[in-house]
């Protein structure tokens, strides 16, 4: 914890008290007596002027500082000014094998599972709904079962809890300053989905996506940046037309749909139930959902000495894998709200040693069951590993082993 100000080191009566005695120093109030006249009056206001100027300063000075600072805005502003954006509310994610069977003939070779589907589920006795978050298609495997998959071929489909909710802009005169602001401090910036339309009435003409996973930024790049604002609102902000990307002109329409979650809090639902029904053939056949693994990974808004702790790893690291803290850095950051910690070191420092390995502990929050826990290995290594790291590094994962000590 940031050491707070003290403001006794001001006090009001030592300033008077300094007051008096400098101009006691003086020939001609040696004999005064300060209690018994007006003067003290101006002393008063004197010391107060003074404490509170102090105070002002001391603030104004600590606020300036990422380590010192206890407002959240100034935390904030100091975190993104060294490129690191602090994690927004996080959405609980479960996944679920889905399916359908169709008995009759004829039958379609595929369905689809429409974005939006809605699933059920309660915890400590509290409903959450959950959905998908894009569109998800099932083959026919001959006895007329369809099972959902992923893009990945993945039978376990996620789904997020929370409500959707949608914002719309209209995209004002070139000289005015446009400012987009999404006024709900529950969203998960993660779900954000942003698009663009050249009239309004018009069907969408790009898809702005996330900054860091561009290669190569242009004036034709469909990006957007989002950070949090001193209200704890978050803010769009799209590229100039020329060097950063794309800008949308005027009189364009954009729509910003994104999720509102309750956090944490709906984490370890394990049944699951859904009204969905797809219409194959004109006839409605119910959809089936079996829990592959429970939610989890809902998280409340990065606290402030998680900011102020991750903030200068995350900038040293510079979006790359070199060194082992690099590694430590990245996982934090893209995962921390499925860990509690995480301790990574270099195949040299190994034992035995093994050159062209980093090694990596994970300790997961005791609500994440090994279903989602080898998900988010799977997820370190293709995303981070594979991406950022240099060539001929392999991530090996140690299991973490759990001491007791009796004192």
């Amino acid at each position: 914890m940031a050491t707070l100000i003290k403001s006794t080191d001001l006090d009001f009566d030592t300033i008077k008290n300094q007051l008096k005695t400098k101009l006691k120093e003086q020939t001609e109030f040696s004999d005064y007596d300060f209690e018994a006249s007006g003067l003290s009056n101006i002393l008063d206001v004197l010391a107060y002027n003074t404490h509170f100027n102090g105070l002002t300063a001391n603030f104004a000075l600590n606020e300036s500082f990422l380590t010192t600072a206890q407002l959240r805005s100034s935390i904030v502003a100091h975190a993104e000014s060294i490129g690191y954006v602090p994690t927004s509310y996080t959405s609980s994610q479960a996944k679920l094998n889905l399916s359908i069977t169709v008995p009759t003939t004829p039958r379609p070779t595929t369905v689809t599972l429409p974005r939006n589907s809605q699933f059920t589920s309660s915890v400590n006795d509290v409903s959450y709904t959950f959905q998908t978050r894009e569109n998800f298609t099932a083959s026919d495997d001959g006895n007329g079962t369809y099972q959902f998959t992923t893009t990945d071929g993945d039978t376990a489909v996620p789904v997020f809890e929370g409500t959707e909710k949608t914002k719309t802009f209209f995209v004002g005169e070139k000289n005015d300053v446009q400012i987009y602001v999404i006024p709900d401090v529950t969203i998960d910036t993660s779900t954000i989905r942003v698009r663009v339309f050249d009239t309004a009435t018009s069907t969408t003409f790009t898809t702005y996506t996330d900054i860091s996973k561009a290669v190569r930024i242009t004036n034709d790049s469909t990006l957007y940046q989002i950070k949090e604002v001193p209200n704890g609102y978050y803010e769009l902000i799209f590229g100039d037309g020329l060097s950063s990307g794309k800008a949308p002109v005027a009189g364009n329409k954009i729509i910003v749909d994104y999720l509102s979650t309750q956090g944490p809090t709906a984490n370890d639902a394990s049944i699951f139930a859904t009204d969905v029904a797809l219409t194959v053939n004109s006839t409605q056949y119910d959809l089936t959902a079996v829990t592959n693994a429970s939610s989890s990974g809902g998280a409340f808004k990065e606290g402030l000495e998680s900011i102020r702790r991750n903030a200068p790893i995350a900038f040293s690291s510079q979006k790359r894998l070199v060194t082992a803290e690099d590694y430590r850095a990245q996982i934090l950051v893209n995962y921390g709200a499925y860990l509690d910690d995480v301790i990574a070191w270099g195949g040299h420092d190994n034992v035995p040693q093994i050159y062209g390995r980093v090694y990596a502990g994970l300790k997961f929050k005791s609500n994440i069951d090994t279903t989602t826990q080898e998900d988010v290995k799977n997820q370190i290594k293709n995303n981070l590993s594979e991406n950022l790291s240099i060539m001929s590094i392999d991530l090996v994962f140690a299991e973490a082993i759990t001491t007791k000590l009796v004192l």
